[in-house]
């Protein structure tokens, strides 16, 4: 689900917005449902987009709690990367299991439950639930590590401003 300020998220309080999502949810059932913000790549002769539709982190995270609210307990949150402005729900009779989230890929299970796929001509068929594994704590809603791998390098750009006052002074 992507955010567009002004399109699909008019107003934050807009209740009847959010209850239309939950029933679309109610009607399909998804195992999992990504809320980000729609990224802006600049004025296009196909859009009217500006940066004024971009919401904030903070935004989409509030539309999620919001609706995840409305599921009747049925979806949790999950997962969150602050950097890609995005948001994990998931349903907790799958994916929460004594508390924790089980939403990772096991990718190497994964594509090996695949290659027996094909081997079987379909016939050997898999679910989500034979490859998943355990969330790590920095992916999780909430962590402090705002979803950043703690093992990778995070690179902070600086602003125009700061270099150019680093070589006035």
């Amino acid at each position: 689900l992507t955010l567009v300020k002004q399109w699909n998220m008019e107003d934050e309080n807009d209740d009847e917005e959010l209850n239309q999502y939950a029933k679309l949810l109610e009607i399909g059932q998804p195992d999992l449902i990504e809320i980000k913000a729609v990224t802006y790549c600049g004025k296009s002769d196909a859009s009217n987009l500006t940066m004024k539709n971009v919401p904030w982190h903070s935004e989409v995270r509030k539309f999620a709690q919001a609706l995840c609210d409305r599921t009747g307990g049925k979806y949790g949150t999950a997962a969150e990367h602050v950097h890609s402005c995005c948001t994990l729900l998931a349903r907790k009779d799958i994916y929460l299991r004594d508390g924790e989230w089980y939403t990772w890929i096991n990718y190497p299970k994964f594509h090996q439950l695949m290659k027996d796929y094909y081997a079987s001509n379909g016939k050997k068929t898999f679910s989500s639930l034979q490859y998943l594994e355990k969330t790590p704590s920095w992916a999780l809603w909430g962590a402090a590590e705002e979803g950043f791998d703690p093992v990778e390098t995070r690179h902070y750009r600086k602003k125009k401003s700061d270099k150019a006052s680093k070589t006035l002074g």
